[in-house]
């Protein structure tokens, strides 16, 4: 504690913006938190304020000198400005940190090739994330910063100040959710060597502190070498008088797609058939994949084998009842993946599995979402693995790198993935699936002042097309739909198309909700209403009720009875009444698809297939023919 109030004291004499008093209560034990999201919360909080301090004190001395004259002559008055309020936002001025983002943000529209705007712009983006309230908020302003500082170093690799920042970021993120230990371990290692060569970049202190980071990081990877290494370099400094002589660079090994044997070891095509039909099955195939993997790995010690055998595993709680077995089995493959990556870290095949085992579980609870995107980002880079995969697997990466982005609120960078898929014209499918989302994104917000309870025909018409929008994901339509459909109640109470639409509205919530405690007062409560609201055989209804159903995770609502029992009365209506039906042709499509996924779910194999087989001879051409073909489900 003596040596860490020294190091304060030093930082508050060199740095006009931060006082020791600020300093001091910053330096307090961090409180141990409950939970993922406060252990996000937490971390971030740390990460902002430490690292901030540190970079600032790098920037105003001596890391300006390595960074060279021009960036230092860039700084216009409104920089500086925005750097006061950095500064202020560090020591918890929240209006501040807004000021400050949305200056540097537009000193940064302004000076692309400004990297010191740009560094602190990442720098101010993690500061809204630490403010933020949501999780979701938390993990895009700092998954937003990240971007900016790797950015940055990509372009000037020797750039002190945003190495520095970056890697005190980087350590302090929960690697679960962000994976980015070795992004902490290149830049303390930079900034070592830095060191090494030149002993007034950084305070002794500074330095002890870097160095002790490198150990814990070395252990956490299990590279006890290393750990060793950089453990000896302490013992050295406490007896040494000067500065540690410069220490060569560890040369960077090239990083290349291993790609697997297929006649020696690794996946063959009985392997690969297993894993699919698993992937895409019930909880059968899932079980007869795991029997024939855990006899095939003993085989192969190729790591994707294992990294297969892992991922199945994870699907066994899939369709379970059981949300403890749920919940466990998830975190256990997590943490198995991530180790096992951990130990192949050029195995690139690995992150492939991983980001679609990632975009697989549900954001809210899990958080993978990042994952998954940074992974498909560093697979995408790879022009070696890419060619060696082929185009579909870069089709099929560049449209999850998209779902990704939009699980984590990142709309526009989500459309600017998939609008760059369909410059590649990937085919039908593809860019079906594109269009799909595309149609999502282009609703627009309307004013509902315009719709009155005077003209109920109109206001219908347009709640039902909000609500419609709000199913496919448009967060902006649900909540509209919500509001139009309590006009409509409010305005006619014994109305049953307005009282069900109302209850799947407030279901729909839910599905957008940034917490789990909301997610489930929202859907128990639409569930609630759902159940009593229908007194009629409305087949226009049932078909709503029964698609909610459908969309629900078993193992929390248990809701696939309710379903299928909904969606097959509407099916006896549409093929008795044929047009006169209220669901559309399309609608009627669609719940044989659905109807067919909740039959194979509960193990109705022939009455999957039979209402499969009759989607097929209805539509061959419609989309959900087409799911059903990328599925291997239409033999």
């Amino acid at each position: 504690m003596k040596k860490r109030e020294k190091l304060l004291a030093t930082l508050a004499k060199r740095n006009p913006y931060i006082n020791n008093a600020i300093l001091q209560s910053e330096s307090r034990s961090k409180r141990k938190t409950k939970g993922k999201e406060e252990n996000i919360d937490t971390r971030v909080k740390e990460q902002d304020t430490k690292s901030m301090k540190k970079a600032k004190v790098d920037v105003t001395n001596k890391s300006l000198e390595k960074v060279g004259k021009e960036e230092k002559g860039s700084q216009s008055l409104q920089l500086i400005e925005a750097i006061k309020d950095h500064d202020a936002g560090i020591k918890g001025d929240k209006i501040a940190v807004k000021k400050a983002y949305t200056m540097l943000k537009k000193l940064y529209s302004e000076q692309k090739a400004n990297l010191e705007i740009r560094a602190y712009l990442g720098s101010a983006a993690t500061l809204l994330g630490r403010d933020a309230h949501s999780v979701t908020d938390k993990m895009k302003y700092a998954l937003e910063g990240l971007k900016h500082l790797d950015e940055v170093v990509e372009k000037k690799s020797d750039f002190f100040l945003a190495r520095f920042l970056r890697g005190h970021v980087a350590y302090r993120l929960p690697d679960m959710y962000f994976q980015r230990m070795t992004t902490a371990i290149e830049d303390f290692t930079y900034i070592v060597n830095e060191y090494d060569q030149n002993a007034k970049l950084l305070t002794e202190e500074e330095y002890v502190e870097i160095l002790k980071n490198l150990v814990d990081l070395f252990k956490r990877t299990n590279d006890l070498e290393k750990s060793s290494f950089y453990q000896e370099k302490l013992k050295q400094l406490k007896k040494a008088t000067q500065p540690l002589v410069a220490i060569a660079n560890d040369e960077k090994q090239e990083k290349q797609y291993q790609g697997s044997d297929l006649e020696n070891e690794g996946m063959n095509e009985e392997a690969s058939e297993f894993y699919e039909r698993a992937l895409k099955g019930t909880s059968e195939d899932v079980k007869k994949a795991i029997s024939f993997f855990e006899v095939f790995v003993l085989t192969n010690s190729a790591p994707e084998v294992e990294m297969y055998l892992i991922d199945l595993q994870s699907m066994q709680a899939r369709d379970s009842i059981n949300t403890y077995e749920m919940f466990g089995s998830a975190i256990k493959s997590m943490k198995a993946m991530d180790s096992l990556i951990q130990e192949h870290p050029e195995n690139l095949e690995l992150k492939i599995i991983r980001a679609r085992h990632s975009l697989r579980l549900p954001e809210l609870f899990f958080r993978r979402a990042a994952i998954a995107m940074r992974d498909i980002e560093s697979l995408l880079k790879d022009e070696g693995f890419l060619k060696q995969k082929g185009d579909e697997t870069k089709y099929q990466l560049m449209y999850e790198l998209g779902l990704a982005y939009e699980m984590l609120d990142m709309t526009e960078e989500a459309l600017g993935a998939w609008n760059q898929l369909s410059k590649l014209r990937p085919g039908s499918y593809w860019q079906a699936k594109i269009d799909e989302k595309k149609d999502v994104y282009s609703y627009k917000e309307i004013d509902l002042r315009t719709l009155t309870v005077a003209t109920p025909e109109k206001l219908y018409e347009k709640a039902k097309e909000m609500h419609k929008y709000g199913a496919k994901g448009s967060k902006v339509a649900a909540r509209q739909s919500l509001k139009a459909w309590e006009k409509a109640k409010e305005a006619n109470p014994e109305c049953e198309i307005a009282a069900t639409y109302y209850a799947a509205s407030v279901a729909l919530q839910g599905r957008f909700a940034s917490d789990p405690q909301d997610m489930f007062k929202d859907t128990i409560q639409g569930l609630k209403l759902l159940k009593t609201c229908i007194t009629t055989d409305n087949p226009e209804l049932k078909f709503l009720r029964g698609m909610i159903y459908s969309a629900m995770p078993e193992g929390f609502f248990h809701t696939s009875d309710k379903a299928m029992k909904d969606l097959k009365s509407v099916k006896a209506a549409y093929e008795q009444e044929g047009e006169n039906c209220s669901i559309t042709r399309e609608q009627y499509l669609q719940l044989l698809y659905e109807l067919g996924l909740l039959y194979q779910r509960n193990s109705f194999h022939d009455k999957a297939e039979k209402t499969w087989k009759q989607l097929l001879k209805e539509e061959p051409n419609s989309p959900y023919a087409m799911r059903l073909e990328s599925m291997d489900l239409t033999d």
